[in-house]
């Protein structure tokens, strides 16, 4: 089976890097990558921190309410490639042959990802450095295709809590931070999103999110997630059994004639065994017409299995994304990503 689905994917890869198609690389390591798999249709998804940069109320560390614990999530891959860029550019990222201190701490900083407490009663997470997903700043493929060149430029950090109102009602709250590094200075400013997730019976989430975001960044989540300022995105989730979900989400269901309004989402992933997990998502693009299916798969770690684990909700340690948009697929998004908790 993990054969299989291996070889299926390679199959994809290969594919996507032979047509004629402009190709886009975000390979040092994001939280969303399980979102992006499944269409961004991920309004009501719970997920362990990732859930918070979409619906801080579906953001849920762990699967019983009676637990307090803290965990912390880390990312060596980006302080990885991070340290092999700034080894032969500076933070400009103009050729230069040496690492700085400077240049090393930042690169250190970029191995935490994120932490999160959660009580009975609250969840609470600060999710670090995703990167914004904007064709024109991404890397081509006959450059570097491992950089943290976007990351560094254009990103954002948020902070959630999630407040457990009842046994089928969650409350959230998100503050986000975005950044943009030019020419040695950095640009901020900040937004925020309120989310409600329920849960009619078992096997069904509702979510429903508004997002405020900042004009300068307006840009920053509507090239593949259409995500927009003053927008309510509603979601619905089903769960057939516990290694299966359908999701689907409505941008814009407060817009009228923004680019998203109405816009539909729609997400699939299935776990194989333990370990392997396969998504699948599409949308089409209201203002462009243009189609975007997403592909993904995900290895699961051993560790979930270990007692302290085994009520918390999951993550991927590795995963691998590809998005294809555009019926001749002109643009192709990789990425890569992975995540330790502890």
């Amino acid at each position: 089976m993990i054969k299989s689905v291996l070889w299926l994917f390679y199959t994809i890869f290969v594919f996507s890097s032979s047509t004629q198609a402009e190709d886009f690389f975000l390979t040092s390591g994001s939280a969303r990558l399980r979102a992006l798999a499944m269409g961004s249709a991920y309004n009501s998804v719970e997920d362990d921190f990732s859930a918070g940069f979409y619906n801080p109320g579906a953001f849920k560390l762990n699967a019983t309410q009676n637990e307090r614990r803290f965990r912390l999530f880390f990312n060596p891959l980006a302080a990885a490639v991070a340290l092999n860029d700034f080894s032969n550019y500076n933070t400009d990222y103009n050729e230069d042959d040496k690492l700085t201190l400077g240049e090393a701490l930042l690169s250190v900083s970029l191995f935490i990802k994120g932490m999160v407490y959660t009580t009975p009663v609250l969840d609470m997470g600060l999710g670090l450095g995703e990167e914004m997903i904007e064709g024109n700043t991404l890397l081509d493929r006959s450059e570097r295709i491992f950089s943290v060149e976007g990351l560094i430029k254009n990103s954002f950090h948020s902070a959630f809590i999630n407040l457990k109102v009842a046994p089928s009602v969650s409350l959230g709250i998100s503050g986000t931070l975005y950044s943009s590094w030019l020419k040695g200075g950095n640009s901020f400013e900040g937004g925020y999103a309120f989310g409600v997730l329920l849960m009619p019976n078992p096997k069904m989430n509702v979510g429903i999110v508004y997002n405020e975001i900042p004009e300068k960044f307006s840009g920053a989540r509507m090239e593949l997630e259409c995500l927009e300022n003053g927008a309510v995105t509603s979601g619905i989730s089903y769960h057939p059994d516990d290694k299966t979900v359908f999701s689907l989400d409505l941008r814009g269901v407060n817009l009228e004639d923004q680019p998203t309004a109405r816009q539909i989402h729609t997400g699939l992933e299935r776990r194989f065994g333990e370990r392997i997990t396969l998504r699948a998502g599409y949308f089409r693009k209201k203002d462009t017409r243009d189609d975007v299916f997403s592909f993904g798969i995900g290895v699961l770690p051993v560790w979930e299995k270990i007692s302290r684990f085994s009520h918390s909700t999951r993550n991927d340690l590795v995963s691998y994304t590809l998005i294809m948009e555009d019926t001749d697929f002109e643009k192709h998004w990789h990425a890569v990503s992975m995540l330790l908790r502890f």
